[in-house]
Parts: C-alpha cells; sequence; structure tokens
C-alpha cells in the first residue's frame, strides 16, 4: 500500500487521509506505547504491536514497514505538538512566557505516559524521542541566542538548555508542575534572556 512508502511523518503526511485510515494508524501508535510499557522496546515485536492495537500482521503492514518506523511516526507527532510552543517560549511576539511555559506543561502533562515510555527508548535516529528533543531544544536556542552571545559559548549554553528544558519534560510528564514552580521556570528564562540581551 502507498503508506508504506511515505517519506515524512506526522500529521502531513495523514491529513489527506480517510478517516477509517487514521484512526487505525492511531490505534497502531497507541499500540505502540502501550506495548512499550509492559516491556522495553527491544523486546516489543509487531505481533504484540497488533494484540494490543487489535489490528492484523496485514492491517499492520499495509501502514508500517516495521516497528521503528511506527516509532518515528509517533515521535515526529509529539514533536509537532512541542517544538511550536518551545519556539514560542523565545520567539513570541511580546506574549506571556508563563503561559506558553503552561501550555508546554499541558502538553507534557496530556502526553505524560507517551513521553514517559519513549523518553526511556533509546534507539538512534528519528525514532530517538530523547535524542530528537534535545536536537530541537538546542536548534531554538541557538537560532534565539545567536548574535547575543558569543558564538564559542553557544554550543555550550544550548546544550545546557537542552538539558534543563529535558528535565522540565521529564518532571511535567510525571507530574503537573504546580503555578509556584511554573513562575520559578519563567524567571529563570526572562533573567537568561535579559542577561544575554545586556550583552
Amino acid at each position: 500500500m502507498y503508506l508504506r512508502n511515505l517519506d515524512k511523518h506526522g500529521r502531513d503526511a495523514e491529513k489527506n487521509l480517510d478517516l477509517r485510515i487514521r484512526k487505525t494508524r492511531r490505534a497502531i501508535r497507541s499500540g505502540l506505547v502501550k506495548a512499550c510499557e509492559a516491556k522495553p522496546y527491544e523486546h516489543v515485536s509487531v505481533a504484540d504491536i497488533c494484540r494490543v492495537s487489535m489490528v492484523s500482521r496485514t492491517t499492520f503492514y499495509d501502514h508500517y514497514t516495521g516497528k521503528d518506523a511506527l516509532l518515528a511516526e509517533v515521535v515526529a507527532f509529539l514533536l509537532e505538538d512541542i517544538t511550536p510552543a518551545l519556539e514560542g517560549l523565545w520567539f513570541g511576539e511580546g506574549g506571556d512566557s508563563r503561559a506558553v511555559a503552561r501550555h508546554l506543561a499541558d502538553i507534557y502533562a496530556r502526553n505524560g505516559r507517551a513521553l514517559t515510555t519513549l523518553l526511556a527508548i533509546r534507539v538512534g535516529g528519528e525514532g530517538d524521542l530523547h535524542e530528537r528533543l534535545r536536537q530541537t531544544c538546542r536548534s531554538v536556542f541557538a537560532d534565539w541566542a545567536r548574535g547575543r552571545i558569543d558564538d564559542d559559548v553557544l554550543p555550550l549554553a544550548s546544550e545546557v538548555y537542552a538539558s534543563v528544558v529535558l528535565t522540565f519534560i521529564e518532571r511535567s510528564a510525571t507530574k503537573a508542575l504546580s503555578e509556584k514552580e511554573l513562575s520559578v521556570i519563567d524567571r529563570m528564562r526572562e533573567q537568561l534572556a535579559a542577561g544575554l540581551n545586556a550583552q
């Protein structure tokens, strides 16, 4: 089936598909997360995913070439939700960054089970949520900080920022952040931005 040959993952790859196909793919994506909650990803088989998703192996292979392609799509969907909010923290036009942080925390809380499960999977490449989030955070921060801080320091600053955001994501995925915690995070971001803009 043509779906297996799509080069991209995520909502763009699905937006023009029939509703039944989207529902099937959603069930299979959910099945992957549920199967990975029961045992480590490397021990999860396509049969496990099919059993949890309540689809046949034929249906699975109509949509995906294998579990790695499925994992890459699940990661792509999560990144599509998270990346705009991360960009909004730094590039928002005079918006309320605390509201953006709250929006991010809501995304993490809503997807907590999937995030917690998928952040533990280290496979490298497109299916490694931890590494993809780290790259996204470094990139967003570097784009914002370029010209504001010395190029020699920029890679380290981007890496530190990525580590902080990953901690924020992992913490938010397991327990909702309080208003007090969101306030502290926002103040830290404002102080960092003010310090870098002053240079």
